[in-house]
């Protein structure tokens, strides 16, 4: 009897210590878990555990998605969300007609490729910008992305617009590394140990990965018959990313090799004299006359400004050839603006995934206004304001988020484009 009592009790400690073992162990696992989503520590810079894209098929936002389908589709079970934040660039499902998407990374979100605007012109009569103007057209089906119908293949170059997906530029396995202070990058050697799009340093023993996992030179998939010739850009960004820009802008320290690398699949844009040119030439110097227009330039009326508080992250720029992270990690938390041999680059004028604007635009390059009366245009605004090509088909409340929250009071009271920041001719 006495040894069935203590052997009940013996079984109960031992029920007892295995409840609380196993409470610990849950408690660790959601707070790694919990550590994994707030850091995107899963491929931050390196390789990834096996499982998280190659597991089996889960329901993600009632998106049945897996190994069967495609590798865009593979992502967007992480990248995707109603409500995107941190490293999440798809607001899904798409919003309604009249609601903007959520997210408000540098890159944009994938989401406007599936917004359709339609607008009325006092002299031009009714006009639209279908979804596929509005990004890079990566092919998920699950998740209502399709290939570009009208471009087969990348505006100036050669990739095959039927097998675009987020690995087209992406390194899934985050091979590609940063190796010193010079901006080397390299397939294999040190080991990856950080991100490479923090500030984060490599050592003489231990690398960093490329910004965002960005391919090089090199790299394809099999899929497309497609190698990239140039290396990723060496960029820093802030933690805190994906935020409306209502006081402060976020901004990305884009360094050597960012207006490279785009010419891995529009490589006709190199040239400015051949073949389908380009309104700028990708990598040239901005000069004296311009990085002086730049900083000077506040708003439409207002050339008053001064280097030190003349950044916008509507029109970014390279920082000259620099490929130092740590040198771009404080730029990346100043204000200032440009100097003569920092250069143009694609993504002064576009952003990398999606925009609300024809062509990929930062801001609406068609429209005569980007501010009447003091207010954001809108289908929903009066007089001018009104007007189709200046709203763009879009509510004043969706045109403010296209411009990531900013307060008009930032602008003139009649803002005209931003190719002025370089330009000044308003």
């Amino acid at each position: 009897m006495r040894a069935a009592v203590r052997s009940g009790r013996a079984g109960g400690m031992v029920t007892r210590v295995a409840r609380m073992v196993a409470t610990v162990l849950v408690a660790t696992l959601v707070a790694l878990g919990a550590h994994q989503a707030a850091d995107a520590v899963f491929h931050a810079g390196w390789t990834g555990n096996c499982d998280g894209c190659h597991g089996s098929s889960s329901p993600v936002d009632g998106t049945s998605v897996g190994l069967s389908l495609t590798p865009s589709e593979i992502c967007l079970r992480c990248h995707a969300a109603a409500k995107p934040t941190d490293h999440q660039v798809a607001t899904h499902p798409p919003p309604p007609p009249g609601v903007p998407p959520a997210a408000l990374t540098p890159g944009g979100d994938f989401a406007y490729l599936q917004k359709l605007y339609y607008w009325t012109d006092s002299a031009a009569g009714s006009s639209f910008s279908p979804g596929e103007r509005h990004g890079h057209n990566i092919v998920a089906p699950a998740y209502g992305y399709v290939a570009d119908v009208t471009f087969s293949a990348s505006p100036g170059g050669t990739y095959p617009s039927a097998v675009l997906s987020c690995i087209s530029c992406h390194d899934p396995h985050g091979n590609y590394r940063l190796l010193d202070s010079a901006g080397t990058i390299v397939r294999s050697g040190n080991p990856i140990i950080d991100s490479g799009s923090y500030g984060t340093p490599p050592t003489a023993t231990e690398a960093v990965g490329t910004y965002r996992l960005l391919a090089g030179k090199g790299y394809g998939t099999k899929s497309a018959a497609h190698t990239f010739q140039y290396d990723p850009p060496i960029a820093v960004v802030p933690r805190n990313y994906n935020r409306a820009e209502v006081d402060v802008d976020t901004r990305v320290a884009y360094g050597k090799g960012t207006s490279e690398w785009c010419l891995n699949c529009h490589e006709v844009f190199a040239n400015r004299g051949g073949g389908k040119s380009h309104m700028h030439a990708a990598g040239a110097e901005l000069g004296g006359t311009i990085a002086g227009n730049y900083n000077h330039y506040v708003k439409t009326g207002d050339l008053n400004g001064s280097q030190s508080t003349a950044f916008t992250s509507l029109v970014p720029f390279q920082s000259g050839e620099v490929g130092n992270v740590q040198q771009l990690a404080a730029v990346a938390m100043s204000f200032d603006g440009a100097r003569p041999e920092d250069k143009i680059m694609c993504l002064t004028c576009h952003r990398a995934h999606a925009s609300a604007w024809h062509g990929m635009t930062r801001w609406n390059t068609k429209g005569s206004f980007l501010l009447v009366n003091g207010d954001y245009p809108g289908i929903d605004a009066t007089g001018k304001g009104g007007d189709g090509t200046n709203a763009g088909g879009k509510t004043r409340a969706e045109y403010k988020k296209a411009m990531y929250d900013r307060d008009p009071s930032r602008f003139a009271f009649f803002q005209r484009s931003l190719c002025n920041k370089c330009h000044a001719k308003d």
